[in-house]
């Protein structure tokens, strides 16, 4: 059955085809794909020809074989359970006594797992990856329903990080750095075919691929999934796993530095066919529409791998694709290392407060990097995982302690499970001078600018920018479970500040609430203006701070003439591009003097 016809998803990172006609014989992902039946490479040339190659091919026989069956609604739940456990015999050459006694499916999953056992074993690889595959499956038969993302994430890794675990030990490439990349890579693929399949599989097998915990933050039951198109709640919602795709993507971008070249030009054809698909969910909705990649989008990614197999692989920046990046390339030379080491920093910081792990996980990390930054502001070694990034930041680049650990402990009043409704204003200005005001501080250290004469301006141009990311934001939040509109506003509009952060979000207390933090924005950018310092040589040296303000003016009133609604795609893009010519306005003017 092909991957068009099946709406179910694989249990491995893409749909693995196997010729009916020739059942020992692989079709290889480029030629499915160039077929219809395959959404994303991920065998290609990064095997290369040996027993290596003979492992992967083993490999997919069994993983697709495995999947058909876990998936099979003709078969019994006991018979696919048996099925299961004799692919575990299987693996470990144990069961065939047994056999008699189980359905045909069980004979065909001990004959394919012996086969990839004994090829792995050839191969000098470890059967782990198929024990994994094989749990997935069972977790499937049982009717696995994600509670939170850290239950998705974990099965995302059972059953699609193994076709990576292969890929890159058949490569040879055992760096930890991009090991761990192509875990993320095959998660992200599987979530893409998630997000895809959403309607389809419930409606066909009841099956849920959303967190419990995100649906249950919208206001929404698994029901949804059901109705022919999504509701702006479920789209909400959906988002917030294009984030997590997002994210996976850039995390795999190690993959490209491998200087195995089969590797490198596997990697980059993925990644190229990953990321322009993931931007064809923007603004789409996977209910209402079979989303699958086009033509074109296999030219571009095809001319990505034809780039890396001429590339030297080289560390990729930090700040690429970051709004970090663009202020670096305004800045004198002798002042980026630091806005560099500042970004790092706010990178790490940041993502572990937004990122999926448990609430008390992440005031972990943050807490241990805060007690890293303590030793290091009484000149004490720092000890946690991050020391050295740390390390670099306060005793190379001279970042200020203070300013670094407020934006930690800003970050962790977002670390939390349940978060306790609005907050008051003076609880809003604080976290908004935590978050943004101290990056501002800090970065000043990059500017050349002495904290005496632009702390002030720094401090109150963070609060504008923060509080302005706050009001484009307020769908995104909410659905999140988070509401950042000042609780007595919310309150004077006949509000509960402690109701449901989507119901407050689509309540009439919104606009007016949303009115009075944009006053404070406004009011925010105007003391930024008073506060910006006289000297024209520090007025250069600020230009990229200017640039930024500029940007987030434009974005506010673009906001108050909307009634603070939420920005389509294309309104956002618009909006990128009226800031990079802000951006290079200002460069000029730096340049010139003015």
């Amino acid at each position: 059955m092909t991957a068009d016809a099946d709406p179910r998803p694989s249990a491995v990172a893409t749909r693995l085809t196997v010729a009916s006609a020739a059942p020992d014989r692989v079709i290889l992902p480029v030629r499915a794909l160039a077929a219809g039946r395959e959404d994303f490479p991920v065998l290609g040339m990064a095997a290369p020809p040996g027993p290596g190659r003979a492992a992967v091919q083993a490999f997919y026989r069994a993983a697709r074989r495995l999947d058909d069956i876990a998936d099979d609604r003709n078969l019994s739940k006991a018979d696919r359970h048996a099925a299961i456990a004799a692919f575990m015999d299987g693996l470990e050459g144990d069961g065939q006594p047994r056999l008699t006694a189980m359905p045909a499916a069980a004979h065909d999953l001990w004959r394919l797992a012996a086969e990839a056992a004994a090829a792995f074993a050839r191969a000098g690889i470890d059967i782990t990856p198929l024990r994994d595959l094989a749990e997935a499956s069972r977790r499937d038969v049982d009717g696995f329903v994600p509670a939170d993302w850290a239950a998705l994430d974990g099965h995302c890794r059972l059953s699609a990080a193994p076709v990576a675990r292969v890929v890159m030990a058949v490569s040879g490439d055992q760096d930890p750095a991009r090991r761990q990349a192509g875990d993320d890579l095959a998660v992200a693929l599987q979530l893409l075919n998630h997000i895809r399949d959403l309607g389809a599989d419930y409606r066909a097998a009841g099956r849920v691929w959303l967190p419990g915990s995100w649906l249950t933050d919208a206001g929404l039951g698994a029901a949804v999934l059901g109705a022919p198109a999504a509701p702006p709640r479920l789209l909400a919602a959906i988002g917030r796993m294009l984030e997590a795709v997002d994210d996976l993507l850039d995390r795999a971008r190690p993959l490209l530095t491998t200087p195995v070249r089969r590797l490198r030009i596997q990697a980059a054809l993925t990644l190229g066919i990953a990321r322009r698909h993931r931007r064809r969910f923007t603004g789409t909705d996977p209910l209402a529409r079979r989303i699958r990649p086009r033509r074109r989008d296999w030219a571009g990614a095809l001319a990505d791998a034809g780039l890396a197999a001429l590339r030297v692989p080289e560390p990729e920046s930090q700040t690429a694709g970051s709004s970090f990046g663009m202020a670096i390339r305004l800045m004198p030379s002798d002042g980026r290392p630091a806005m560099q080491a500042l970004y790092a920093v706010s990178r790490l910081v940041d993502d572990i407060a937004d990122g999926h792990a448990p609430a008390a996980r992440r005031r972990q990390l943050l807490d241990a990097i805060d007690a890293d930054l303590l030793a290091l502001g009484a000149d004490h070694a720092p000890t946690g995982p991050d020391a050295a990034l740390l390390d670099d930041a306060v005793r190379h680049h001279h970042l200020p302690v203070d300013a670094l650990r407020q934006i930690v402990a800003g970050c962790l009043s977002d670390c939390s499970d349940h978060p306790g409704g609005a907050p008051a204003w003076a609880d809003l200005l604080r976290y908004a001078d935590r978050v943004a005001g101290a990056v501002g501080e800090a970065a000043l250290v990059a500017f050349g600018v002495p904290q005496a004469a632009g702390r002030a301006y720094a401090r109150h141009l963070g609060r504008a920018l923060q509080l302005t990311n706050i009001l484009r934001d307020i769908d995104e939040d909410a659905i999140h479970g988070r509401i950042y509109l000042p609780a007595e506003a919310l309150m004077a509009a006949g509000a509960d500040p402690r109701a449901a952060p989507v119901v407050i979000a689509e309540g009439p207390a919104r606009l007016p609430a949303a009115r009075a933090l944009g006053r404070a924005a406004r009011d925010a950018f105007a003391a930024a203006d008073a506060a910006l310092p006289d000297d024209p040589h520090l007025r250069r040296r600020l230009r990229p701070a200017m640039a930024m303000a500029d940007a987030y003016r434009g974005l506010l009133a673009v906001l108050e003439a909307r009634r603070f609604t939420a920005l389509p795609p294309d309104l956002r893009r618009q909006l990128k591009r009226r800031a990079v010519r802000a951006a290079l306005r200002h460069a000029v003017l730096a340049r010139i003097g003015g």
